[in-house]
């Protein structure tokens, strides 16, 4: 059997609607001629005396009189029956012309708040483009006199301006490497900049994986000689993708840049790459491994795992952010996850050119 009652109303609401039709008896619109549903139930309750009198009238065998009416009680109560009408639907008329106008209010409110939001946002949206305008004027204006210091640095360790004392030449080489890590994080903000902005383009071409993965090895080998990390490289003679080379060079970087940062001293870095229907990268090391929080917050801006102002890793917070969008525009999937015991692993693929189509011979 089907219930064609709908649900039923909450006891709560049954209460308020109950509440609200005693209280709509006592306007004095539920009685106005101007409420439609007070005209309505008057139409509505008009045939009810017509055919109930008609009907007794009739089974008494006696003719009609307005005296007739009187003799029963029950005939008067039919006569009540389109004002009862009347009364009833005008109150649900005024409570629903009392519903209506509190609708009415909320939308004006709404439409109120959604102005208001709107102009904040468009407010925001002009405060973001003004900051990512300030961004680009200031990391360029930056790389101005940095690639001076850089080149400077580097004419004086290589001698080429002449000989300095021995007792110098560290000091030259902390400017070079601290004008190399300036350098790097300039050019991340940048990288940054386009993608937030999404102003990424990407130069899509055929080349060699492993050549560009042993470069982004080769970049860190201070850093890793420094520290006694031992890097093993799982390596196949060459490996041709079809993506970015720029860009997925800067991917290598930053991820080869944290797996360095991490690794304990003398610890082990993995690097590898295995061909399938993609090609897979890995680069994995045995650093402290990522907290629950970490893994939250990976991919966002600015964050850092250890962001007090006496952390010991530096950076911009922004390596893991570029690796992701840079990896999203070539449709690509990155995942940063724990290693069993200890350490971290980074695993993204990269698409393999399409193979190529075979002509068919006809003798």
């Amino acid at each position: 059997m089907v219930d064609d009652a709908g649900p039923e109303l909450p006891e709560v609401g049954r209460k308020a609607a109950m509440r609200d039709f005693v209280a709509a008896l006592k306007s004095p619109f539920t009685y106005s001629w101007n409420n439609l549903g007070a005209v309505a139930g008057l139409l509505w309750g008009l045939p009810v005396p017509f055919f109930s009198l008609l009907v007794d009238v009739l089974a008494s065998g006696r003719p009609f009189t307005p005296s007739l009416i009187l003799e029963r009680p029950i005939r008067v109560f039919f006569l009540l029956h389109p004002f009862l009408f009347a009364v009833a639907f005008g109150a649900m008329g005024t409570v629903r012309r009392r519903q209506g106008r509190t609708i009415a209010r909320l939308v004006l409110t709404l439409e109120k708040r959604a102005a208001e939001l709107s102009g904040a946002n468009a407010k925001l949206q002009e405060l973001d483009r003004l900051k990512a305008e300030f961004m680009a004027n200031v990391t360029h204006e930056l790389k101005t006199p940095l690639v001076a210091i850089r080149g400077y640095a580097e004419l004086i360790l290589d001698g080429k301006l002449g000989t300095f004392p021995e007792s110098q030449q560290e000091g030259f080489a902390i400017v070079r490497r601290s004008a190399e890590r300036l350098h790097r994080m300039i050019d991340e903000l940048l990288e940054f900049q386009k993608i937030d902005g999404g102003g990424l383009t990407l130069a899509i071409e055929e080349f060699d994986l492993v050549s560009d993965a042993r470069e982004a090895a080769r970049t860190f080998l201070p850093q890793i000689q420094e520290k006694g990390i031992v890097l093993h490289l799982e390596l196949p003679e060459t490996l041709t993708v079809k993506a970015d080379p720029e860009k997925i060079g800067r991917v290598l970087l930053n991820l080869l840049s944290n797996a360095v940062k991490f690794s304990p001293p003398n610890g082990n870095l993995w690097m590898a790459i295995r061909a399938g229907e993609r090609a897979l990268v890995r680069i994995a090391d045995e650093g402290p491994g990522l907290s629950d929080e970490a893994q939250k917050h990976l991919f966002t801006r600015f964050w850092q795992a250890d962001g007090s102002s006496r952390r010991r890793h530096g950076g911009s917070g922004l390596g893991l952010a570029i690796v992701k969008g840079i990896l999203d525009a070539h449709g690509c999937a990155i995942r940063i996850s724990p290693r069993e015991g200890r350490g971290t692993e980074a695993l993204f693929d990269l698409p393999l050119p399409a193979p190529a189509a075979v002509a068919e011979v006809t003798p």
